[in-house]
């Protein structure tokens, strides 16, 4: 007991520990007070509906702040277009492509996020990050909120470094069911590499890719991945060798003021992307380039921008009557200058199918230059087709259409089909046919065709046929049979002649295909 006692009594003298100092409150400015409440309401609009929140972003975040900055200085008027707005994204260390951009501008500092909390549209796409920016200047107030559905984690990687040449690898991850990633590199001349996977996962999402930028200025870095609906850009960002890029000086530096200046560019860049690709480059047409030029001044004129028209008109009512060009596609871009509005149009995923379209041969781009709010803008037009409408008649349809099916061949990386006079004969003999009776599906002779290419062919495995009642036969479109690699020979015929059905002075072409062992 006396040990007890003795015990409790030195417990009962020894020293209170002395408690910390309570944490000093943390005083926000009137923009960060926006920014937060501007937040909540994001995370509580997806939650409202039953789909996962965002996640608050602190990247996107800072790009959100400058953009917002910048909408109050005057510097952007609208929405950024996409050249300002990834130029923002890689200066804070991201790399989402082309996020959802939101620019609400006030008279008012309440009326800003007043008017942000009356949307109810923020959650109709899903995001998976966030970042909001608010910007005051005197009663004015401009909020900035990006949501983006990020597809890759990438790890650090630096957007500035000195000295001429640099070496960095970019590693990153693919989420699902995203798969093989490929990272290509735009250089400041335009010239666009891909660049070699220096590891690559066993399940296609993990990818490590060696970068060496050889030269001073700025480069653009992609990350593309392939997923159930095509291609898709996952990481966009920009990277500066070299003297540190100031903001907008690239632009004012390098972007043409003139159509003359400007085409040139264009088309370098439009086929730096195909050479990348392995696809053929573009041939510029005239009668494309009056088409292309034609709408952008019409836009700037009656201030649209649109692929249709005010009066409805579209593009295939744009190009001449009665020309001959297959198939068309068109890309618009608007933007501070024609290779800003380029960079939009290149990372777009509809307008670079018309790119990378291995079918279209030729382009036309058109430039116009206009003033808004006082600031330079350019609206461009690209037109693309499969044949020109310009072009006369050609003087060897079969081999044009050889050519076109080894385009096709080629741009899906097969190997090129042999040709077969057995199956030429028969082809021939089907086309001949088929325009007799106006009918494409016609069968030349009693015995169904892919018994006579078995019968000229004794080890054809398979065979398939296809018909196209065409302008230009330089122009078929793409098929299954194709782009089948089992199929290894074709034949093709041509006839020419007029149809009630289909016209006058149409090709039909018939192509056979044969899988031979």
């Amino acid at each position: 007991m006396i040990a007890v006692l003795a015990l409790a009594t030195l417990l009962a003298a020894a020293p209170t520990a002395a408690k910390p100092p309570p944490p000093k409150p943390v005083v926000l400015t009137p923009a960060e007070t926006m920014e937060r409440k501007a937040a909540e309401h994001v995370v509580r609009e997806f939650e409202r509906v039953g789909r996962r929140a965002p996640m608050e972003d602190a990247p996107l975040g800072a790009a959100a702040r400058r953009l917002a900055r910048e909408a109050a200085s005057g510097a952007i008027t609208g929405a950024p277009d996409l050249f300002t707005l990834t130029e923002a994204i890689s200066d804070s260390g991201a790399a989402d492509p082309a996020p959802r951009a939101l620019v609400i501008r006030a008279w008012a500092h309440a009326h800003a996020l007043e008017s942000l909390q009356a949307r109810t549209d923020l959650n109709t796409e899903r995001a998976s990050h966030f970042g909001v920016g608010v910007a005051l200047q005197d009663k004015r107030a401009v909020l900035v909120l990006l949501l983006s559905d990020r597809k890759a984690e990438l790890k650090p990687f630096a957007r500035v470094m000195p000295g001429e040449r640099a070496v960095q690898t970019l590693c990153g991850s693919l989420s699902p069911p995203l798969r093989q990633a490929e990272v290509y590199v735009t250089r400041p001349d335009g010239e666009v590499v891909i660049v070699p996977l220096t590891r690559r996962g066993t399940q296609g999402s993990d990818f490590c890719a060696r970068l060496d930028f050889m030269g001073a200025g700025t480069y653009t870095v992609e990350v593309v991945a392939h997923g159930d609906a095509g291609p898709e850009v996952t990481s966009l960002f920009l990277t500066q060798i070299g003297e540190v890029r100031r903001q907008g000086e690239r632009e004012s530096r390098v972007e043409p003021t003139t159509l003359e200046d400007a085409r040139p560019l264009l088309y370098e860049r439009i086929n730096a992307l195909r050479r990348a690709h392995g696809l053929a480059e573009l041939t510029p047409d005239p009668m494309l380039e009056r088409v292309a030029q034609a709408y952008s001044q019409r836009m700037s004129a009656e201030g649209f921008f649109a692929h249709v028209a005010p009066d409805g008109s579209t593009l295939t009512r744009r190009l001449p009557p009665g020309t001959r060009y297959g198939r068309a596609g068109e890309n618009l871009g608007q933007a501070a200058g024609p290779l800003a509005a380029h960079f939009g149009i290149e990372h777009s995923p509809g307008h670079r199918r018309n790119l990378l379209d291995p079918g279209f041969r030729f382009v036309g781009l058109g430039v116009a230059f206009q003033r808004v709010d006082g600031r330079d803008e350019a609206i461009v037009t690209e037109v693309f087709t499969a044949a020109s409408p310009a072009a006369a008649d050609p003087e060897n349809p079969q081999q044009d259409a050889y050519d076109s099916l080894a385009r096709w061949r080629s741009a899906k990386k097969l190997p090129p089909l042999s040709r077969s006079v057995a199956l030429e004969a028969l082809a021939q003999a089907h086309a001949r046919r088929a325009l007799e009776l106006d009918q494409p599906a016609a069968q030349p002779g009693e015995s169904p065709l892919h018994e006579r290419v078995f019968q000229v062919l004794p080890d054809a495995g398979t065979a398939s046929v296809d018909f196209f009642v065409v302008s230009d036969p330089s122009a078929l479109p793409e098929s299954r049979s194709v782009t089948d690699a089992t199929n290894n020979r074709v034949g093709v015929g041509v006839v020419r002649g007029d149809s009630k059905r289909f016209g006058a002075k149409q090709y039909w072409v018939a192509v056979i295909y044969a899988a031979v062992r």
